[in-house]
């Protein structure tokens, strides 16, 4: 899909005048190329607003870029909707490299990518799976018993007495 994404968000770097050209659009969801991702599908268009500035021998772009997603929480196993946003956009390019027009897709696609969560919670308080039976718990309590009280896996090791510390 990526010789796909080259074409989508193009400026027109002929019609730059001193305070910049903006572009303002949104991008098909497909076009993040999520189809084989387990845990970001898209839930509609990329929306941006992304202005060329020139500065010297480079073109600065500037702007925000936003995608709805849904996301796959990592303690529910539950799909929830969100809005990944890079609300500061900036890349610099060499103006000579790009005298017609400058194909920024690339770099709006990687920078939403990059903000998606890399452990997403569909809530900062999601209560999970219980461990025993699977149910989701934030739907409620499961009716498995409470784990048992009693030495833990790893109280054999606070026994232990390394060498060299100082009693």
């Amino acid at each position: 899909m990526e010789s796909e994404a080259n074409d989508m968000i193009r400026i027109p770097t002929g019609q730059l005048g001193e305070d910049g050209y903006t572009v303002e659009g949104e991008e098909p969801a497909d076009w993040l190329d999520l189809d084989r991702d387990p845990v970001a599908r898209p839930d509609g268009p990329v929306r941006y607003e992304l202005t060329a500035t020139p500065a010297g021998p480079e073109l600065v772009v500037t702007g925000w870029v936003e995608a709805p997603l849904r996301l796959l929480c990592g303690r529910c196993a539950q799909f929830f909707s969100t809005t990944v946003r890079v609300s500061a956009f900036l890349h610099s390019y060499e103006w000579n490299e790009h005298p017609d027009f400058l194909d920024v897709s690339g770099d709006v696609r990687e920078d939403i990518l990059l903000e998606i969560p890399g452990y997403p919670l569909c809530k900062e308080d999601c209560k999970g799976l219980c461990p025993r039976c699977g149910r989701n718990l934030n739907q409620g309590a499961c009716g498995c018993p409470p784990p048992e009280a009693g030495p833990s896996a790893w109280s054999a090791l606070d026994a232990l007495d390394p060498p060299g510390r100082d009693k």
